[in-house]
């Protein structure tokens, strides 16, 4: 598959994912993210600009109009790696297998792999929920730069879905050191009883873009398989990091 891409364009989509992820980065925020030389940089948002898929404003670049009213953007490169390494997870684990992305407040799955149990998890591409409820949104809170999480938290309404969701906005802020500091996140029936999640987050170049779960019902993931399981989403989101540098 690397043959057949166009690396000006892979640039391209990866200074969009850059700024879909932080909302708003400048010049040089890209330069150190991406790696790319000031020239390049320059020149790609010249062009991304020009298009409308980016927008220059006083604090630096945002999506432009093009892109604003997609109702889940998804990273291109990263989909373009995830199916494979997907279907592996869910063939060792038996359990229904994500990819999320944070749009805004919520995450939004942008690839579902099912379980092979009977009983297992089911969602859809493209479904979405408030970032504090899911295993997904929180390993993705928890690995955002200091602003961006600030400005999601600000914004971020703590509505409660059941007896387990984080409605204290101070507890949730000590919750997410602790999935930085362990490296994982569980949605402990904090969406719907009786079903658990664990997810780890999907980094490039030291920023999350997305985010790596495996769902199914609390009596087969039990908390005692947590960390073990933890360590197994690890392997796979090193994986796919290791492609999409």
């Amino acid at each position: 598959m690397e043959a057949y891409m166009v690396t000006t364009l892979q640039k391209g989509l990866h200074l969009i994912d850059l700024i879909r992820v932080n909302e708003s980065m400048t010049l040089t925020e890209l330069m150190r993210a991406s790696g790319y030389n000031k020239t390049t940089t320059f020149r790609l948002l010249y062009t991304l600009e020009q298009l409308n898929y980016v927008e220059k404003t006083e604090d630096g670049y945002r999506l432009g109009n093009k892109l604003e009213s997609v109702e889940a953007p998804i990273d291109t490169v990263t989909n373009w790696y995830t199916v494979p390494p997907l279907q592996q997870l869910s063939e060792e684990t038996g359990e229904t297998v994500y990819v999320a992305i944070l749009h805004g407040t919520n995450v939004v799955n942008t690839q579902v792999v099912d379980g092979t149990h009977s009983i297992r998890s089911h969602t859809e591409v493209g479904e979405r929920s408030p970032a504090h409820q899911s295993a997904l949104g929180k390993a993705i809170l928890a690995f955002l730069d200091e602003s961006s999480l600030q400005r999601v938290m600000t914004e971020l309404e703590l509505v409660q879905k059941t007896a387990h969701t984080f409605v204290d906005r101070q507890l949730l802020t000590y919750h997410l050191r602790a999935i930085h500091e362990q490296g994982y996140a569980v949605d402990d029936e904090e969406a719907e009883i009786g079903l658990r999640c664990i997810a780890v987050p999907i980094m490039r170049d030291g920023h999350v873009i997305a985010a790596l779960a495996i769902s199914g019902p609390s009596s087969r993931l039990t908390k005692k398989r947590d960390r073990q399981l933890s360590k197994v989403l690890q392997q796979y989101s090193q994986a796919i990091t290791s492609f999409i540098q």
